[in-house]
C-alpha cells in the first residue's frame, strides 16, 4: 500500500491532478473521482459505495485484494473547514502561507494517518491506517465483512462500566503517552466491535508539547471526559469529571507548562 511522503512546499499527487493543465477551478471530489484517483494511485482495488458523510470528509467502503477497507476523502469545499482568502493557511512544517484549498485538507489527512500510526503504535484500539495520497487516508475497516460496526449510540451495552474503562484507559494512553487530546470524543466517534470500544475520527486532535496552550488543552479535554459521561448516565453510571480531567492532568504536563494555571490573569482561568 502506497504512503506518500509529505511535502508541505510541493504539490501532492492528486493536487496535480485536480490541479491539471487547462482547469480554472478545482472541482468537489466526487464519487467517480475518488474512485478513479484511488485505483490509480494504489489505494484500493476497488471502491464500492459511500458509506457516509462527516463534517470535513466522505467515507468509503472500499476493497483491498477483496479485503474491505475504509477509504476516507477529504472534502475542498463541503467542509466545516474553510480557507481564508486574505489569511489563507499555514502547512505544519512550513512557514510558507498557502492560499490553496488542497493543501489545508492534505494536512488534515497527513495528520489523521500520522496520528493514528502512533496511536497504533502506542496501543490505543483504533482503526489501523494502510496508506495516503493527498486528501485521501485508508485505513483498516472495523466491522464484519461488509457490516460496519454500530457507534456507540446505537447499542446497549451489557458491562457499560467496563466500556467506560476502556474507553479512558485508551484516551490516557493518547493524551499520556502519544501526547494528543482528540477534541471530539463522544457516543458518535467511538465505534463497539469485538467486545469492545474502537476510537475513531481523529484530524482535529490537538497537540500537548512545549508550545500548546494548556488552557485550551484543559478545556478541550474536559469536554471530551463530559461527553463520555453524559453517555454513561443513561446506565446510571456517574462520575465526576473534574476528577478524571486531573488524572489526565497529573499523567502528563510538558516541563514548560506545568504552572499554566498559577501564570492566568485573574477572572480569565475558563476562558
Amino acid at each position: 500500500m502506497v504512503v506518500e511522503k509529505h511535502n508541505p512546499l510541493k504539490k501532492s499527487i492528486l493536487q496535480s491532478e485536480l490541479l491539471g493543465e487547462g482547469k480554472t477551478q478545482i472541482e468537489e471530489i466526487s464519487f467517480d473521482l475518488v474512485k478513479r484517483l484511488a485505483l490509480k494511485y494504489g489505494l484500493a482495488t476497488d471502491v464500492l459505495y459511500q458509506m457516509s458523510a462527516g463534517k470535513e470528509a466522505s467515507i468509503f467502503l472500499a476493497l483491498w485484494k477483496e479485503h474491505p477497507i475504509i477509504l476516507k476523502a477529504y472534502r475542498l469545499w463541503h467542509s466545516s473547514h474553510t480557507l481564508s482568502k486574505k489569511k489563507g493557511y499555514v502547512p505544519p512544517g512550513t512557514s510558507k502561507r498557502s492560499h490553496v484549498i488542497t493543501d489545508m485538507m492534505e494536512s488534515l489527512a497527513v495528520l489523521e494517518y500520522d496520528l493514528l500510526s502512533k496511536l497504533f503504535k502506542a496501543g490505543v484500539h483504533v482503526p489501523t491506517p494502510i496508506g495516503r495520497i493527498g486528501n485521501f487516508v485508508s485505513m483498516r475497516f472495523i466491522g464484519d465483512g461488509e457490516t460496519p460496526a454500530s457507534q456507540l449510540r446505537e447499542i446497549t451495552l451489557e458491562n457499560p462500566e467496563r466500556v467506560m474503562n476502556q474507553i479512558f484507559d485508551d484516551y490516557l494512553i493518547m493524551y499520556r503517552d502519544v501526547h494528543y487530546v482528540h477534541g471530539d470524543l463522544s457516543q458518535y466517534n467511538i465505534l463497539y466491535w469485538q467486545d469492545r470500544p474502537w476510537i475513531i475520527d481523529v484530524p482535529q486532535a490537538e497537540k500537548v508539547d512545549k508550545h500548546c496552550n494548556m488552557l485550551k488543552i484543559e478545556k478541550m479535554l474536559l469536554r471530551d471526559i463530559q461527553n463520555v459521561l453524559s453517555y454513561f448516565e443513561q446506565y446510571d453510571i456517574y462520575r465526576d469529571p473534574e476528577s478524571i480531567l486531573e488524572v489526565f492532568l497529573n499523567s502528563y504536563i510538558p516541563d514548560n507548562k506545568r504552572h499554566y494555571r498559577e501564570l492566568v490573569p485573574e477572572g480569565l482561568e475558563l476562558l
